[in-house]
């Protein structure tokens, strides 16, 4: 059965401090004539809807009470957007308020919906043809000053080698159960083969980082329009397709191949770093969906299981193991 994407506890803009209101209600006519709160997405932070007589913009805002490193993450979307081409698939800044603890952006409002679940064939088409196209056009990344693939994943990948190290004993005793036994007997090629991932990640194109259905819309006139950006980097395209992939099945969407299929009539994918960044991803989602819940992110561990097994049947099928 389809299943949703996690999702934050999102604060109500109602409890958005006052100053970072004051600031929002600049941007329009004063105090907004309507608020809508809206739900997607991980933040734990307030994403809302604020509207004016003949003007609507989209607002997110989030502390480091609610958790430390979304703050960060906004900082880092600012900067990312500020510098994507105009016009393109992806929503235009319009400013954005950082007083060192809360960070709040506006956005001009896209006209248009998250895509259809389950996934219709020729929506999802329309999705990887824009995926493919944005990629040609971030080739070579605008975003000059932003690191790469591999330095932005440093601290994600390797989930396969810390496996190892924490040994199956202690596996065992403890989470044994997000562990199937193909991978607890295969831990040391797993790990083996995605230690290739930083030359995987390689590349000069401004990858989105975080591809998935709630990232974006599709506007009335049919035009995909990718939304949040904390995570891009600059690399290898194919990384936006293989760590998209997993979520796809889980909405209701075709096989991993299938997607791959689609983009490749596109976009050249080199298969051997396609191998080494799919180990890579499936030990992100198996490790991390190990741990405890981030604050204001309960529902993510269980997402990220869900993802690591499709990663891992993709994976499966891949190699012949």
């Amino acid at each position: 059965m389809p299943t949703g994407p996690a999702a934050g506890v999102h604060l109500p803009w109602d409890r958005v401090p006052d100053a970072v209101q004051a600031w929002a209600a600049r941007l329009g006519s004063g105090t907004p004539e309507s608020v809508r709160d809206l739900a997607g997405g991980f933040s734990p932070g307030a994403v809302a809807l604020l509207s004016w007589p003949g003007r609507s913009i989209f607002v997110k805002a989030v502390g480091s009470g609610l958790n430390p490193v979304s703050p960060e993450m906004h900082r880092r979307e600012a900067v990312v957007s500020a510098a994507l081409p105009v016009p393109g698939p992806f929503p235009r800044l319009l400013e954005a308020y950082d007083d060192g603890d809360w960070v709040a952006l506006a956005f001009e409002m896209v006209e248009g919906r998250p895509p259809h679940h389950p996934w219709q064939p020729r929506e999802l088409e329309l999705v990887v043809g824009a995926l493919a196209a944005m990629h040609g056009a971030l080739t070579p990344s605008p975003v000059s000053t932003l690191e790469s693939l591999a330095v932005r994943a440093r601290p994600l990948f390797g989930g396969w080698a810390r496996l190892v190290e924490v040994g199956l004993p202690e596996l065992e005793a403890g989470a044994r159960s997000g562990l199937d036994g193909w991978v607890r007997t295969r831990l040391d090629r797993l790990a083996e083969l995605e230690s290739g991932w930083p030359r995987a990640c390689e590349g000069v194109t401004l990858v989105h980082g975080d591809v998935r259905g709630d990232n974006v819309l599709v506007t009335p006139d049919d035009t995909v329009v990718f939304v949040d950006w904390p995570h891009a980097a600059v690399g290898n395209p194919a990384f936006d397709v293989v760590a998209w992939a997993p979520s796809v099945v889980l909405e209701g969407g075709p096989a991993p191949e299938e997607l791959l299929k689609l983009y490749r009539s596109r976009q050249v994918v080199e298969d051997e770093a396609l191998t080494v960044l799919l180990a890579a991803v499936s030990g992100f989602f198996v490790s991390h969906s190990l741990e405890p819940p981030p604050p204001g992110l309960p529902t993510l561990r269980p997402f990220q299981a869900a993802q690591g097994r499709v990663a891992l049947e993709w994976l499966r099928r891949r190699t012949g193991w």
